[in-house]
């Protein structure tokens, strides 16, 4: 790190792993005068080694134009890196992670390797994967045991962020069919709004032992992967909310408990922005700004009356608690979040030429941006070192990446570290 840094390790229930880590950390913060302390989580990391790498570039990134941004250089600075228990996802197109499709059973067992951490649980997948395309049994089976993976919690009646319904408990050859289509852009377009309903009742019925009746849009085993990494999408976003909530949010308070005079500035990569989002919601200490880089959850996060009346997004009331601005980078080459809301939709039965964009309710925010929020800004360009941003207090900045984050993980660069930085100088 270029930088003073510590680290702290969550484990999956946001319980410290080691509390020394806490106390060097609160002594390094005051060992170098630090004023200001970056808080940074991870998304979908697969080991403590990725999470690193990711930080070391990003700060590496802020050191580069740190003399660029005013005042910058006369701030003592140090990171915290939060480490938390994440499973990676395939990659589509080589794009950090995300909802991946592929029609080979090698492909379904790499992912079931991968996703699956538990080995009575992986082994019974494993077992069943070579009867999926010919046993509706083993299909069954298949669906069910993933679904006992799935956190509690909301449905998405009440949540656009929580796991639809439909892959908790509507039939399974259903789930498989419909998670099949996910990536589909031949479907067909939507009435109003990128979302027309499927029948379920129109599905051909499959026989119980044997063909693969129904599955028009893809093959088997293409569905399978879509609904397992639906259901590891659910299950890592239910986790960072915990990690956030439990873990984060504490750590702020111990971070400042000795050092009352420093400025603690939260950002979050993929599902590490919705940990930090959490944390800030739930913590007592005063947080002076908030960056979300591709961040993984719903574009109606931060929103009030989403659905049109009364619904509020789970995290509306952040934008108050924070001293200074929020900003959000988003794209639509974020292949990751631009996939993983899509493939809920499909889950729960909608079909629509426009899934994942701004019309889909299960849209992303790292694809989108802060949608139906009245503390957001007009949404802006990220801009390049140099560049003019009026961030305010209290106020949501999205500001469209397109032009320099080409993928998911693309979130290291000059450009989102001045933003990042000025966003931090913008707190003051």
């Amino acid at each position: 790190m270029k930088l003073p840094y510590a680290e702290v390790e969550f484990d999956k229930e946001g319980a410290i792993v080691t509390p020394e880590q806490v106390e060097e950390a609160r002594k390094l913060i005051g060992d170098e005068r630090a004023t200001d302390v970056l808080v940074i989580s991870h998304g979908w990391n697969n080991t403590h080694g990725d999470a690193r790498a990711l930080y070391d570039r990003l700060i590496g990134s802020i050191v580069a134009i740190r003399s660029g941004v005013e005042g910058a250089t006369k701030r003592r600075f140090v990171v915290v890196g939060v480490l938390w228990p994440s499973i990676q996802w395939a990659a589509p197109d080589n794009d950090g992670a995300g909802a991946s499709v592929g029609g080979s059973a090698a492909n379904l067992e790499a992912e079931l390797a991968r996703q699956v951490p538990e080995p009575e649980l992986r082994a019974k997948l494993l077992a069943l994967v070579p009867e999926l395309e010919t046993s509706s049994a083993a299909r069954r089976d298949f669906v069910t045991l993933l679904r006992s993976e799935l956190p509690d919690g909301a449905t998405d009646d009440d949540d656009p962020d929580s796991a639809p319904q439909a892959l908790r408990d509507a039939d399974p050859e259903s789930v498989l069919q419909a998670a099949a289509g996910a990536d589909n852009d031949d479907a067909a377009p939507a009435a109003v709004g990128g979302a027309a309903s499927i029948d379920p009742a129109g599905f051909p019925a499959p026989d119980e032992t044997g063909g693969g009746a129904g599955f028009s849009f893809g093959d088997i085993l293409e569905g399978a992967r879509n609904v397992l990494n639906a259901t590891t999408y659910f299950t890592m976003k239910d986790r960072a909310g915990v990690v956030g909530e439990r873990g984060i949010a504490k750590l702020l308070e111990k971070l400042q408990h000795k050092n009352g005079h420093v400025r603690l500035h939260l950002v979050g990569h993929s599902f590490g922005g919705r940990a930090i989002t959490a944390a800030a919601l739930a913590t007592s200490a005063p947080v002076s700004s908030m960056s979300l880089l591709q961040a993984a959850y719903s574009h109606y996060g931060m929103a009030q009356g989403w659905d049109g009346a009364e619904k509020n997004g789970v995290f509306w009331k952040v934008p108050k608690k924070i001293d200074g601005p929020v900003i959000i980078t988003f794209t639509k080459n974020d292949k990751a979040v631009g996939l993983a809301y899509p493939v809920a939709s499909r889950i729960a039965r909608q079909i629509g030429a426009g899934l994942g964009d701004a019309d889909d309710r299960y849209g992303g925010i790292g694809r989108n941006g802060a949608l139906k929020t009245p503390a957001a800004l007009a949404t802006v360009p990220l801009q390049s070192v140099g560049g003019h941003y009026a961030f305010q207090r209290g106020k949501v900045s999205s500001l469209n990446s397109d032009a320099f984050v080409k993928s998911h993980g693309d979130v290291t660069g000059k450009e989102v570290a001045y933003a990042v930085l000025s966003a931090v100088m913008a707190a003051s």
